[in-house]
Protein backbone atom coordinates (compact mmCIF):
# COMPACT_ATOMS: atom_id res chain seq x y z
CA UNK A 1 0.00 0.00 0.00
CA UNK A 2 2.63 2.66 1.05
CA UNK A 3 4.07 2.10 -2.97
CA UNK A 4 1.16 2.51 -4.18
CA UNK A 5 0.87 5.82 -2.20
CA UNK A 6 4.61 6.77 -3.64
CA UNK A 7 3.20 6.17 -6.82
CA UNK A 8 0.68 8.43 -6.36
CA UNK A 9 2.55 11.41 -5.05
CA UNK A 10 5.22 10.85 -8.06
CA UNK A 11 2.54 11.43 -10.16
CA UNK A 12 1.25 14.65 -8.26
CA UNK A 13 4.65 16.28 -8.28
CA UNK A 14 5.05 15.67 -11.91
CA UNK A 15 1.68 16.88 -12.38
CA UNK A 16 2.57 19.98 -10.67
CA UNK A 17 6.12 20.58 -12.69
CA UNK A 18 4.85 19.99 -16.31
CA UNK A 19 1.26 21.98 -15.21
CA UNK A 20 -0.73 18.94 -17.04
CA UNK A 21 -3.79 20.18 -15.44
CA UNK A 22 -4.05 22.87 -18.55
CA UNK A 23 -4.89 19.84 -20.43
CA UNK A 24 -7.16 18.33 -17.88
CA UNK A 25 -8.85 22.19 -18.26
CA UNK A 26 -8.83 21.79 -22.66
CA UNK A 27 -10.55 18.82 -22.20
CA UNK A 28 -14.05 17.87 -22.62
CA UNK A 29 -14.09 16.13 -19.09
CA UNK A 30 -16.27 13.16 -19.91
CA UNK A 31 -17.82 11.49 -17.18
CA UNK A 32 -14.90 8.47 -16.96
CA UNK A 33 -12.69 11.41 -16.94
CA UNK A 34 -14.06 13.03 -13.91
CA UNK A 35 -14.06 9.83 -12.01
CA UNK A 36 -10.74 9.31 -12.98
CA UNK A 37 -8.98 12.30 -12.06
CA UNK A 38 -9.37 12.75 -8.74
CA UNK A 39 -7.98 8.78 -8.06
CA UNK A 40 -4.82 9.92 -9.69
CA UNK A 41 -4.94 13.70 -7.65
CA UNK A 42 -6.88 12.86 -4.67
CA UNK A 43 -5.06 13.37 -1.04
CA UNK A 44 -6.01 10.24 -0.13
CA UNK A 45 -6.81 10.86 3.55
CA UNK A 46 -5.21 8.03 5.53
CA UNK A 47 -6.58 9.54 9.02
CA UNK A 48 -8.01 12.52 10.55
CA UNK A 49 -11.96 12.23 9.06
CA UNK A 50 -14.09 14.40 10.05
CA UNK A 51 -17.00 13.48 12.05
CA UNK A 52 -19.27 16.31 10.31
CA UNK A 53 -19.83 16.42 7.17
CA UNK A 54 -20.45 19.97 7.14
CA UNK A 55 -16.83 20.41 5.93
CA UNK A 56 -14.62 19.42 2.79
CA UNK A 57 -12.17 16.86 3.52
CA UNK A 58 -9.43 17.36 1.05
CA UNK A 59 -10.23 14.68 -1.90
CA UNK A 60 -14.25 15.93 -1.38
CA UNK A 61 -12.57 19.78 -1.89
CA UNK A 62 -10.65 18.43 -4.53
CA UNK A 63 -14.16 16.80 -6.45
CA UNK A 64 -15.80 19.54 -5.76
CA UNK A 65 -13.34 22.05 -7.27
CA UNK A 66 -13.25 19.54 -10.49
CA UNK A 67 -16.75 19.24 -10.74
CA UNK A 68 -17.14 23.52 -10.80
CA UNK A 69 -13.92 23.07 -13.46
CA UNK A 70 -16.33 21.45 -15.10
CA UNK A 71 -19.66 22.99 -15.25
CA UNK A 72 -17.68 26.54 -15.77
CA UNK A 73 -14.87 26.08 -18.29
CA UNK A 74 -15.49 29.63 -19.68
CA UNK A 75 -14.41 31.53 -16.94
CA UNK A 76 -12.24 29.02 -14.52
CA UNK A 77 -9.20 27.23 -14.49
CA UNK A 78 -8.00 25.30 -12.39
CA UNK A 79 -4.23 23.92 -11.34
CA UNK A 80 -1.98 23.13 -8.82
CA UNK A 81 0.56 25.57 -6.87
CA UNK A 82 2.29 22.83 -5.48
CA UNK A 83 2.93 19.42 -3.53
CA UNK A 84 2.53 19.21 0.50
CA UNK A 85 5.00 17.76 2.80
CA UNK A 86 3.29 14.64 2.38
CA UNK A 87 2.69 14.58 -1.43
CA UNK A 88 -1.28 16.25 -1.89
CA UNK A 89 -1.59 18.31 -4.12
CA UNK A 90 -2.51 22.70 -3.30
CA UNK A 91 -4.45 23.91 -5.90
CA UNK A 92 -5.55 26.94 -6.98
CA UNK A 93 -8.75 27.79 -9.06
CA UNK A 94 -8.96 31.20 -11.05
CA UNK A 95 -11.97 33.05 -11.75
CA UNK A 96 -11.99 35.66 -14.82
CA UNK A 97 -13.45 35.88 -18.30
CA UNK A 98 -10.44 34.74 -19.59
CA UNK A 99 -8.97 32.65 -17.23
CA UNK A 100 -6.17 31.40 -19.83
CA UNK A 101 -5.46 34.57 -21.32
CA UNK A 102 -2.92 36.72 -19.37
CA UNK A 103 -4.99 40.24 -19.34
CA UNK A 104 -4.09 43.81 -18.35
CA UNK A 105 -5.94 43.49 -15.00
CA UNK A 106 -5.35 43.56 -11.21
CA UNK A 107 -4.85 40.20 -9.95
CA UNK A 108 -6.21 39.13 -7.00
CA UNK A 109 -4.79 36.09 -4.72
CA UNK A 110 -7.39 34.80 -2.08
CA UNK A 111 -5.73 31.78 0.21
CA UNK A 112 -7.99 29.78 2.87
CA UNK A 113 -6.51 26.81 5.64
CA UNK A 114 -2.56 27.96 6.02
CA UNK A 115 -3.48 26.77 9.26
CA UNK A 116 -5.43 23.33 8.89
CA UNK A 117 -7.82 23.55 12.05
CA UNK A 118 -9.33 26.78 10.84
CA UNK A 119 -11.95 25.00 8.63
CA UNK A 120 -14.10 27.45 8.72
CA UNK A 121 -11.83 29.61 5.84
CA UNK A 122 -12.37 26.72 3.30
CA UNK A 123 -15.64 26.58 3.49
CA UNK A 124 -15.96 30.65 2.49
CA UNK A 125 -13.79 30.35 -0.11
CA UNK A 126 -15.59 27.48 -1.42
CA UNK A 127 -18.98 29.39 -0.96
CA UNK A 128 -17.31 32.42 -3.21
CA UNK A 129 -16.22 30.25 -5.85
CA UNK A 130 -19.60 28.52 -6.24
CA UNK A 131 -21.33 32.52 -5.80
CA UNK A 132 -18.75 33.87 -8.33
CA UNK A 133 -19.21 30.83 -10.93
CA UNK A 134 -23.29 30.05 -10.40
CA UNK A 135 -23.79 34.76 -10.29
CA UNK A 136 -21.48 35.16 -13.48
CA UNK A 137 -24.74 35.04 -16.27
CA UNK A 138 -27.14 36.76 -14.15
CA UNK A 139 -25.72 39.44 -11.14
CA UNK A 140 -24.19 42.47 -12.98
CA UNK A 141 -22.08 42.85 -9.85
CA UNK A 142 -20.55 39.15 -10.13
CA UNK A 143 -19.89 39.86 -13.97
CA UNK A 144 -18.37 43.03 -13.66
CA UNK A 145 -15.78 41.32 -11.03
CA UNK A 146 -15.26 38.41 -13.07
CA UNK A 147 -14.64 40.32 -16.12
CA UNK A 148 -12.44 43.27 -14.80
CA UNK A 149 -10.28 40.70 -12.31
CA UNK A 150 -8.29 37.67 -12.38
CA UNK A 151 -9.42 36.22 -9.40
CA UNK A 152 -6.96 33.23 -7.98
CA UNK A 153 -8.48 31.06 -5.15
CA UNK A 154 -6.19 28.75 -3.02
CA UNK A 155 -9.05 27.27 -0.65
CA UNK A 156 -6.49 24.54 1.50
CA UNK A 157 -2.89 25.71 1.79
CA UNK A 158 -2.46 23.31 4.00
CA UNK A 159 -4.55 20.24 2.98
CA UNK A 160 -1.92 17.92 5.16
CA UNK A 161 -3.14 19.64 8.56
CA UNK A 162 -6.64 19.85 6.86
CA UNK A 163 -6.25 15.44 6.61
CA UNK A 164 -4.41 15.81 10.07
CA UNK A 165 -6.71 18.22 11.81
CA UNK A 166 -3.69 20.03 13.12
CA UNK A 167 -2.48 23.60 12.79
CA UNK A 168 0.59 22.62 11.58
CA UNK A 169 2.01 20.74 8.37
CA UNK A 170 2.88 17.31 8.10
CA UNK A 171 6.41 18.62 9.55
CA UNK A 172 5.19 20.29 12.33
CA UNK A 173 5.71 23.50 10.98
CA UNK A 174 3.34 26.59 11.41
CA UNK A 175 3.14 27.93 7.59
CA UNK A 176 2.53 31.12 8.55
CA UNK A 177 5.69 31.54 10.52
CA UNK A 178 7.52 29.65 7.27
CA UNK A 179 8.37 32.95 5.12
CA UNK A 180 11.25 34.92 4.93
CA UNK A 181 10.34 38.67 6.15
CA UNK A 182 11.57 38.58 9.91
CA UNK A 183 11.99 34.98 10.47
CA UNK A 184 13.14 34.06 13.37
CA UNK A 185 14.56 30.40 14.39
CA UNK A 186 11.89 28.84 17.20
CA UNK A 187 10.18 25.57 17.84
CA UNK A 188 7.35 25.29 14.85
CA UNK A 189 8.92 28.19 12.49
CA UNK A 190 10.97 25.55 9.86
CA UNK A 191 14.59 24.94 10.17
CA UNK A 192 14.80 27.81 7.50
CA UNK A 193 12.45 30.09 5.97
CA UNK A 194 10.60 28.50 3.10
CA UNK A 195 11.94 25.36 4.32
CA UNK A 196 8.41 23.45 3.72
CA UNK A 197 7.37 22.66 0.21
CA UNK A 198 3.71 24.61 0.95
CA UNK A 199 5.75 27.84 1.35
CA UNK A 200 8.10 27.48 -1.07
CA UNK A 201 5.18 26.35 -4.31
CA UNK A 202 3.26 30.00 -3.09
CA UNK A 203 6.51 31.64 -2.94
CA UNK A 204 7.23 30.36 -6.87
CA UNK A 205 3.63 30.47 -7.95
CA UNK A 206 3.28 33.82 -6.84
CA UNK A 207 6.55 34.83 -8.29
CA UNK A 208 6.00 33.69 -11.54
CA UNK A 209 2.17 35.06 -11.76
CA UNK A 210 2.67 38.57 -9.82
CA UNK A 211 -0.43 39.50 -7.74
CA UNK A 212 -1.51 42.64 -6.79
CA UNK A 213 -4.08 42.62 -3.81
CA UNK A 214 -4.03 39.46 -1.34
CA UNK A 215 -5.85 38.27 1.57
CA UNK A 216 -5.75 34.89 3.66
CA UNK A 217 -8.72 33.67 5.77
CA UNK A 218 -8.18 32.62 9.38
CA UNK A 219 -10.47 31.72 12.24
CA UNK A 220 -10.05 32.14 16.14
CA UNK A 221 -10.75 35.56 15.92
CA UNK A 222 -13.01 38.05 14.34
CA UNK A 223 -10.83 41.18 12.63
CA UNK A 224 -8.67 42.13 9.97
CA UNK A 225 -5.30 42.12 10.69
CA UNK A 226 -3.03 44.60 8.51
CA UNK A 227 1.01 44.47 8.30
CA UNK A 228 3.14 44.56 9.35
CA UNK A 229 2.80 41.32 11.82
CA UNK A 230 6.44 41.79 13.04
CA UNK A 231 6.71 45.04 14.38
CA UNK A 232 3.97 47.84 15.83
CA UNK A 233 2.16 50.77 14.58
CA UNK A 234 1.89 52.32 18.24
CA UNK A 235 5.95 51.75 17.76
CA UNK A 236 6.05 54.23 14.38
CA UNK A 237 6.27 50.56 12.26
CA UNK A 238 3.90 51.18 9.68
CA UNK A 239 4.04 50.28 5.80
CA UNK A 240 5.33 53.20 3.56
CA UNK A 241 1.83 53.24 1.54
CA UNK A 242 -0.53 52.49 5.07
CA UNK A 243 -3.69 54.74 3.79
CA UNK A 244 -3.90 52.73 0.86
CA UNK A 245 -3.55 49.44 3.15
CA UNK A 246 -5.96 50.33 5.56
CA UNK A 247 -8.28 51.42 3.03
CA UNK A 248 -8.19 48.26 1.58
CA UNK A 249 -8.75 46.37 5.01
CA UNK A 250 -11.74 48.91 5.64
CA UNK A 251 -13.37 47.94 2.63
CA UNK A 252 -13.50 44.37 3.79
CA UNK A 253 -14.45 44.85 7.06
CA UNK A 254 -17.00 47.63 6.47
CA UNK A 255 -18.83 46.14 3.83
CA UNK A 256 -21.70 43.64 4.21
CA UNK A 257 -22.08 42.40 7.75
CA UNK A 258 -18.62 41.52 8.64
CA UNK A 259 -19.01 44.09 11.83
CA UNK A 260 -22.26 42.15 13.35
CA UNK A 261 -19.98 38.96 13.57
CA UNK A 262 -19.83 37.97 16.91
CA UNK A 263 -16.36 37.84 18.95
CA UNK A 264 -14.97 40.91 17.45
CA UNK A 265 -11.41 41.70 19.08
CA UNK A 266 -11.34 44.22 21.27
CA UNK A 267 -8.60 46.46 21.62
CA UNK A 268 -7.38 49.93 21.94
CA UNK A 269 -5.76 49.32 18.52
CA UNK A 270 -9.44 48.19 16.97
CA UNK A 271 -10.53 50.54 14.60
CA UNK A 272 -13.69 49.98 12.25
CA UNK A 273 -12.92 45.92 12.74
CA UNK A 274 -9.24 46.43 11.69
CA UNK A 275 -5.77 46.52 13.41
CA UNK A 276 -2.51 46.83 12.81
CA UNK A 277 -0.54 42.75 13.61
CA UNK A 278 1.96 43.78 15.44
CA UNK A 279 -0.36 46.04 17.78
CA UNK A 280 -2.50 42.70 18.22
CA UNK A 281 0.00 40.45 18.73
CA UNK A 282 4.04 39.87 17.12
CA UNK A 283 4.29 37.42 14.80
CA UNK A 284 7.78 36.58 12.49
CA UNK A 285 7.69 35.25 9.51
CA UNK A 286 3.86 35.70 8.38
CA UNK A 287 2.31 35.81 4.98
CA UNK A 288 1.26 39.26 4.53
CA UNK A 289 4.66 40.62 5.24
CA UNK A 290 6.61 38.84 3.37
CA UNK A 291 3.68 39.27 0.63
CA UNK A 292 4.35 43.27 1.34
CA UNK A 293 7.56 43.64 1.75
CA UNK A 294 9.07 41.13 -1.22
CA UNK A 295 6.40 41.06 -3.94
CA UNK A 296 4.83 44.52 -3.58
CA UNK A 297 1.44 42.72 -3.21
CA UNK A 298 -0.70 44.09 -0.89
CA UNK A 299 -2.17 41.30 2.22
CA UNK A 300 -4.27 41.53 5.01
CA UNK A 301 -5.01 38.40 7.19
CA UNK A 302 -8.68 38.27 7.75
CA UNK A 303 -9.91 36.28 10.85
CA UNK A 304 -13.51 35.65 10.02
CA UNK A 305 -14.54 33.33 13.16
CA UNK A 306 -13.67 32.55 16.53
CA UNK A 307 -14.54 28.98 16.18
CA UNK A 308 -15.45 26.70 13.45
CA UNK A 309 -19.53 26.06 13.51
CA UNK A 310 -20.58 22.81 14.42
CA UNK A 311 -23.70 22.98 11.76
CA UNK A 312 -23.95 23.86 8.13
CA UNK A 313 -26.05 26.39 9.20
CA UNK A 314 -23.82 27.90 11.01
CA UNK A 315 -20.86 27.65 8.34
CA UNK A 316 -23.67 29.61 5.96
CA UNK A 317 -24.77 32.07 8.37
CA UNK A 318 -20.04 32.86 8.28
CA UNK A 319 -20.22 33.18 4.53
CA UNK A 320 -23.93 35.44 4.13
CA UNK A 321 -21.80 38.01 6.90
CA UNK A 322 -18.68 37.98 4.78
CA UNK A 323 -19.91 37.42 0.97
CA UNK A 324 -20.39 41.36 0.30
CA UNK A 325 -16.99 42.16 2.24
CA UNK A 326 -15.45 39.64 -0.37
CA UNK A 327 -16.70 41.44 -3.24
CA UNK A 328 -15.99 44.82 -2.66
CA UNK A 329 -12.12 43.19 -1.30
CA UNK A 330 -12.13 42.32 -5.23
CA UNK A 331 -13.77 44.95 -6.62
CA UNK A 332 -11.58 47.63 -4.88
CA UNK A 333 -8.38 46.04 -6.86
CA UNK A 334 -9.42 48.15 -9.90
CA UNK A 335 -7.78 51.32 -8.33
CA UNK A 336 -4.56 53.14 -9.36
CA UNK A 337 -2.50 53.15 -12.95
CA UNK A 338 -2.13 50.36 -15.05
CA UNK A 339 -0.52 49.77 -18.80
CA UNK A 340 2.58 47.78 -20.68
CA UNK A 341 6.28 48.43 -20.76
CA UNK A 342 8.49 48.01 -23.98
CA UNK A 343 11.37 48.88 -25.05
CA UNK A 344 11.80 51.31 -28.52
CA UNK A 345 11.73 47.55 -30.61
CA UNK A 346 8.28 47.47 -28.91
CA UNK A 347 8.78 44.34 -26.87
CA UNK A 348 7.32 43.86 -23.79
CA UNK A 349 9.90 44.12 -20.74
CA UNK A 350 9.25 41.68 -17.82
CA UNK A 351 10.41 42.48 -14.55
CA UNK A 352 10.22 46.26 -14.61
CA UNK A 353 10.01 47.79 -11.06
CA UNK A 354 6.67 50.10 -10.45
CA UNK A 355 7.22 52.67 -7.70
CA UNK A 356 5.54 55.85 -6.06
CA UNK A 357 7.95 58.26 -4.25
CA UNK A 358 7.67 58.32 -0.47
CA UNK A 359 6.12 54.66 -1.47
CA UNK A 360 7.92 51.26 -0.26
CA UNK A 361 5.02 49.03 -2.38
CA UNK A 362 7.25 47.80 -5.61
CA UNK A 363 5.57 46.07 -8.56
CA UNK A 364 6.80 44.66 -11.16
CA UNK A 365 5.38 43.78 -15.16
CA UNK A 366 4.76 40.13 -15.62
CA UNK A 367 6.13 37.83 -18.66
CA UNK A 368 4.31 40.14 -21.36
CA UNK A 369 5.12 43.70 -19.85
CA UNK A 370 1.87 44.78 -18.43
CA UNK A 371 1.52 46.37 -14.71
CA UNK A 372 -0.83 47.55 -11.87
CA UNK A 373 -0.23 49.59 -9.14
CA UNK A 374 -2.74 50.02 -6.60
CA UNK A 375 -3.37 53.61 -5.69
CA UNK A 376 -5.55 56.04 -4.03
CA UNK A 377 -6.89 59.25 -5.79
CA UNK A 378 -4.49 61.83 -5.68
CA UNK A 379 -1.38 63.07 -7.74
CA UNK A 380 2.03 60.86 -7.61
CA UNK A 381 5.10 60.55 -9.79
CA UNK A 382 5.41 56.89 -11.00
CA UNK A 383 9.14 56.00 -11.32
CA UNK A 384 10.03 52.81 -13.86
CA UNK A 385 13.03 51.14 -13.33
CA UNK A 386 14.75 48.13 -15.32
CA UNK A 387 18.48 46.48 -15.00
CA UNK A 388 20.04 48.04 -18.79
CA UNK A 389 17.43 50.76 -19.46
CA UNK A 390 16.92 54.32 -18.32
CA UNK A 391 14.37 55.49 -15.70
CA UNK A 392 11.04 57.29 -16.54
CA UNK A 393 9.45 59.10 -14.38
CA UNK A 394 6.08 60.56 -14.69
CA UNK A 395 3.34 62.39 -12.44
CA UNK A 396 -0.25 61.39 -12.84
CA UNK A 397 -3.12 62.14 -11.47
CA UNK A 398 -5.29 59.22 -10.08
CA UNK A 399 -9.19 60.10 -9.78
CA UNK A 400 -11.79 57.22 -8.58
CA UNK A 401 -11.28 55.29 -12.26
CA UNK A 402 -8.03 54.17 -12.82
CA UNK A 403 -5.83 55.41 -15.54
CA UNK A 404 -4.03 53.65 -18.03
CA UNK A 405 -0.05 54.88 -18.82
CA UNK A 406 1.95 52.92 -21.84
CA UNK A 407 5.61 53.12 -21.20
CA UNK A 408 8.35 52.74 -23.55
CA UNK A 409 12.26 52.35 -22.17
CA UNK A 410 14.86 53.25 -23.54
CA UNK A 411 18.59 51.14 -23.65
Amino acid sequence: MKRVYAVIRDLRVKAHRMKLITLINSCSLSGALLLVVPLLFSCVDEGGVYTSDAYHTCESMENLLFEISAEHRDITELEPVGPTVEGRTIWAMTISDNPRINEMEPRVRLVAAIHGDENISTEVLLRLIRYLTDSYAHDPAVKYIVDNTSVLIIPMMNPDGVAHRTRYNASGVDLNRNFDVAWVPAENHGATPFSEPESISLKEFSEDIVFHCSASFHSGAVVVNMPFDYARESDGVIPGEYPLVEFLAKTYSTSGRFLETEGLVDSVYVDSGTINGGDWYIIYGSLQDWSYIRTGCIDVTIEIARHNPDTLQGIEEVFDRNRESLLAYIASARIGIFGSVVDSNGYPIAGVRVSVEDGDITTVTDRDGYYWKLLLPGNYVITFSAEGFSDFSEEVEINAAPVQLPVMLVE
